[in-house]
């Protein structure tokens, strides 16, 4: 079986390299936010909105995915605005366009396209915004047709468009077949390539050879069904304190100053590392759950619902506001949402099995009677099964009962309440 495995690994672009980067990235943001720009207007158009973008955008965000579906049908496919990038690198004030790769540019129309209107119309996202140059993730591009255009070396990388090679800190083996490569830039200026791959990976392996089920929690970020537990890094809360005094500092500066620059490059890095030690804690720790284990069952967790604000409105203000805001900090920085994914897609690289199960009632359920109460845990660390007596930590319990969840997958177990 094959599968789609990404490398990531930090460029060290020559300063030529770099100013070409810079100016590529450039040019598909003007790309990208022409065609947003020529959606709007046929937007506009179909709804008959007589106001500003700021309205256009709520009165395309509140309609129903139905009417999304049929307003997207009048806006061009991804094949006509590539069509467009020709025309528009005839226009005077655009002519800086043909110094981009245009395969670059016409990625940008189909994730634009094929991947931002799509969500939209799902109702997964809303409508999509235009590319802003101070913002670090905006400066992306894709070499597709890897075999044609690039090539890779010890620790080089080569690119079109006259980048030529580029110096990369591989820091593992490539394996399999590569298919493109994506350039992004961060937030502290680094450069990084993206190499995907097509991956030989073994069949998937039987279930009830070292299954497991996984609770996530605050105090401890994961249990595992079998007793491991992982603490978790709390990155954010480490450093919070160090983030809110630069923050403070360049909150007191002049905004656009040589000093403002300096101070946000500062919360810049905070920011980073505080995401750099979160991921690397969240790789080592899906990367030995799903090499040790066939089959991984967790909590299908609804993250974005459980870290909504508390605060409500002026006419019906929340309670507990503070609270709620302290927890929704916690479940954010524990990464929930992000180790379900590395688990899911770690599991298709190992050839196991990944499943998301119900999280109801999995910490009041017993794994050993079935019985179900609020009584059985009434402290949050430990569980005692009133009909039966079962004992044992609340996590621990929880994790069971989503093992057996996902377990029932494969053959139904009875309940009793």
């Amino acid at each position: 079986m094959k599968v789609l495995k990404a490398y990531r690994f930090k460029l060290n672009p020559t300063p030529e390299a770099e100013t070409l980067l810079y100016r590529m990235a450039g040019c598909g943001r003007v790309v990208y936010n022409k065609s947003l720009e020529l959606m709007l207007d046929i937007a506009q158009r179909q709804l008959g909105a007589d106001g500003d973008r700021k309205a256009l955008y709520k009165q395309l965000n509140d309609l129903a995915p139905r009417e999304r579906i049929e307003l997207a049908k009048h806006f061009p496919s991804s094949a006509g605005l590539n069509k467009l990038v020709t025309q528009w690198k005839r226009q005077e004030g655009l002519a800086f366009l043909k110094e981009a790769y245009t395969d670059n540019l016409q990625q940008r129309q189909r994730d634009l396209r094929d991947k931002a209107v799509k969500d939209w119309c799902s109702g997964k996202r809303g409508f999509p915004v235009f590319r802003a140059k101070r913002i670090a993730h905006h400066s992306t591009m894709r070499f597709v047709n890897f075999p044609k255009y690039c090539a890779l070396d010890h620790r080089r990388i080569k690119l079109p468009n006259k980048l030529g090679w580029l110096k990369m800190r591989q820091s593992r083996v490539i394996e399999g077949e590569p298919r493109n490569a994506t350039v992004s830039l961060d937030a502290c200026g680094n450069w990084h390539v993206a190499v995907m791959c097509s991956v030989e990976v073994e069949p998937t392996r039987a279930p009830d050879q070292g299954a497991v089920g996984i609770d996530m929690g605050i105090a401890k970020n994961m249990t595992l069904s079998d007793g491991t537990a992982f603490a978790g890094v709390r990155s954010f809360a480490a450093m919070q304190g160090r983030l809110a005094t630069a923050q403070r500092k360049l909150k007191n500066k002049k905004r656009g100053s040589a000093n403002w620059k300096k101070q946000r490059r500062k919360v810049s890095r905070i920011h980073q590392r505080i995401a750099d030690v979160r991921r690397d804690y969240q790789h080592k720790a899906t990367t030995t759950i799903s090499n040790n284990h066939a089959m991984v069952a967790v909590e299908d967790l609804r993250v974005a619902n459980m870290s909504k604000s508390a605060r409500g409105t002026v006419a019906q203000p929340g309670r507990n506001v503070r609270q709620k805001a302290g927890l929704n900090r916690s479940i954010l920085d524990q990464g929930w949402y992000e180790i379900r994914r590395q688990l899911e897609y770690k599991m298709s690289w190992t050839g196991g099995l990944f499943v998301a199960v119900a999280p109801h009632y999995t910490s009041q359920t017993c794994p050993a009677c079935l019985y179900k109460s609020a009584d059985n845990r009434k402290t949050q660390a430990a569980f005692l099964c009133t009909h039966c007596g079962f004992a044992e930590n609340a996590d621990v319990v929880g994790a069971i009962n989503v093992l057996h969840r996902g377990l029932d997958l494969l053959g139904p177990r009875t309940s009793k309440t």
